[in-house]
């Protein structure tokens, strides 16, 4: 004779299983999309991170030209340039998968240039850098191959202070 009671018990223990596979199957894309926004966000604050110690880095220094501009261009090849390119690429290179952009832009802005007494340059530089981030789940099947792409711009003062040519 079959018992009735062991029946019961086969039939409770497999809705149980039924019932943990059906919160895993909604659970685990909401954890992997939370992990994917995480990335986005740690690509963001890479980003502004970066922008920041770029223009920081562009400013230290002397000017592409000592002579009176608004929002100049700073081409690559020139010492503001070079500076903030030299920081991005040696400083900001992960592992994660988000990439910041070896090619940045710049722009500088001089008011005033000190005569031959010498003094501090009056003006600022503009850095705009931007990252490539590949979320790894969910997210990155949406956006596809090409990622999410951020942009991110500082303007810092420029420190440089003009040697004075009276000894």
């Amino acid at each position: 004779m079959v018992s009735f009671r062991s029946t019961q018990n086969r039939n409770t223990a497999g809705q149980g299983l039924v019932e943990v596979v059906g919160v895993l199957v909604c659970l685990l894309p909401a954890v992997l999309l939370l992990i994917d926004f995480g990335m986005i966000a740690i690509g963001a604050g890479l980003n502004d991170q970066a922008c920041r110690d770029a223009a920081r880095a562009a400013a230290s220094g002397p000017p592409s030209l000592l002579t009176i501009a608004d929002a100049r261009a700073v081409n690559s090849g020139t010492p503001p340039h070079d500076r903030a390119r030299a920081v991005v690429r040696k400083i900001y290179m992960t592992n994660l998968p988000m990439k910041v952009r070896d090619n940045i832009e710049a722009f500088e802005t001089i008011r005033d240039v000190p005569t031959d007494a010498g003094g501090a340059v009056d003006g600022e530089v503009s850095v705009k850098t931007t990252i490539d981030i590949f979320p790894p789940f969910v997210a990155g099947a949406v956006v596809g191959h090409n990622g999410v792409t951020l942009t991110c711009r500082h303007s810092v003062p420029i420190t440089y202070v003009v040697p004075s040519k009276n000894p």
